[in-house]
């Protein structure tokens, strides 16, 4: 990591000497200068992460170097004023300019440093939110342009086109068709819409580990959400169910029917109509094991494991490029309810993805019974 290069700009060089020694000190790179006409020259030389600058120098005085950065368009630089004295006016007018902090002299070591680092941070920060915002500007132009979300929308307009060009000439039983294809592109592209929606609400959420949940039976889930999602791509004679005895798992039912639906719809959408998408449970211990196997051939456990949000990796059968929000959405639950994820490539072909859920663990004692027991244990023990 590079040392934070930081602007020196005071016309007294005992104090320039004194200040540089001691940031040096602290792993800082300085630059020194003695009035602001040297300080723009030092800034365009080197860069500088923070600017530490006199109020009262000769050439240049400070305010009228801040002011002259600020209009050459350096509005992101930290900037700090040094000043033997401060009265309101010339506090509200470097305030005016653009200024983050004052120091008064003398000032200690530790005032300097310790405003050095809270300006620095402060930075940080900002850069932070900036690059969060930059990143969904980024993605909400990638999700516009994504393939998925383009094939939804040529299908709506291709019908709706037929349906106007040829509403006299076509029968019923034609413009029902019709319909239905609308719908289906329709919905498609509503779940892609819900799909990136969810994540931009739920995505500090997930991460930071904030669901409460109370145990969950599995299977009802499962074979309803099996039946939907099958349901959704006409395939429901493709779709194969097993399980063994009821499981409850540590995960509230809204998460657990997204994370099932996501893991199914990947599993249609990577395979053709006729080819069988397996679902099922079983218990192991102390976790619950969900698997969903499909046998498609479009695409591998190690393309599925290294997907990332909003990155052309995949394609489905229909050469559309989906943004990845599915899996990431997988994950983040799995990882929220500190769960397992792994892929497998299936045999002959297709893929095996199996999830590892934590078993809720069920008191064998009521409420009741557990505190009149633990208060015989205490009269016994004060007996004792």
């Amino acid at each position: 990591m590079e040392p934070i290069r930081l602007l020196l700009i005071d016309d007294e060089k005992h104090l320039l000497n004194n200040f540089r020694q001691l940031l040096e000190f602290e792993n800082f790179t300085v630059f020194t200068a003695a009035n602001g006409v040297e300080g723009l020259h030092q800034f365009h030389l080197h860069k500088p992460d923070l600017i530490i600058c006199d109020i009262m120098m000769p050439e240049m005085d400070g305010l009228t170097f801040l002011q002259k950065l600020r209009t050459d368009g350096h509005t992101d630089i930290p900037f700090i004023f040094l000043s033997a004295k401060i009265d309101y006016e010339e506090l509200r007018a470097g305030m005016d300019c653009g200024a983050d902090d004052y120091l008064l002299k003398p000032v200690k070591g530790s005032q300097l440093i310790g405003a050095i680092r809270t300006r620095l941070l402060r930075k940080q920060e900002i850069n932070r939110h900036l690059e969060r915002d930059i990143l969904r500007v980024e993605n909400g132009f990638k999700l516009v342009a994504d393939q998925e979300m383009f094939a939804c929308m040529f299908d709506v307009v291709s019908y709706l086109n037929l349906l106007k060009a040829k509403y006299n000439q076509t029968d019923e039983t034609a413009v029902r068709e019709y319909i239905e294809h609308i719908e289906k592109a329709t919905q498609k592209l509503m779940n892609l819409l819900n799909k990136v929606k969810y994540w931009q609400e739920n995505y500090k959420e997930l991460l930071g580990n904030s669901f409460e949940f109370n145990g969950t039976p599995v299977k009802n889930i499962l074979f309803h959400s099996a039946l939907s999602v099958a349901l959704q791509y006409d395939r429901a004679t493709d779709l194969i169910c097993g399980s063994e005895e009821e499981v409850e798992v540590t995960i509230n039912e809204e998460l657990l029917t997204i994370l099932l639906n996501e893991l199914l719809d990947n599993a249609f959408k990577f395979s053709n109509k006729g080819n069988p998408v397996v679902v099922g449970f079983t218990k192991e211990k102390d976790k619950c094991i969900i698997m969903v196997a499909d046998c498609g051939n479009t695409t591998t456990a190690q393309t599925l494991a290294f997907t990332k949000p909003f990155e052309k990796r995949r394609t489905t059968p229909g050469n559309d490029a989906g943004p990845g929000l599915g899996l990431a959405i997988i994950e983040l639950i799995v990882k929220s309810i500190g769960g397992e994820l792994s892929f497998l490539n299936n045999s002959p072909c297709g893929v095996l993805v199996t999830i590892k859920i934590p078993v809720a663990v069920k008191l064998t004692v009521s409420d009741d019974e557990l505190i009149n027991r633990l208060y015989v244990a205490q009269l016994e023990a004060a007996v004792a």
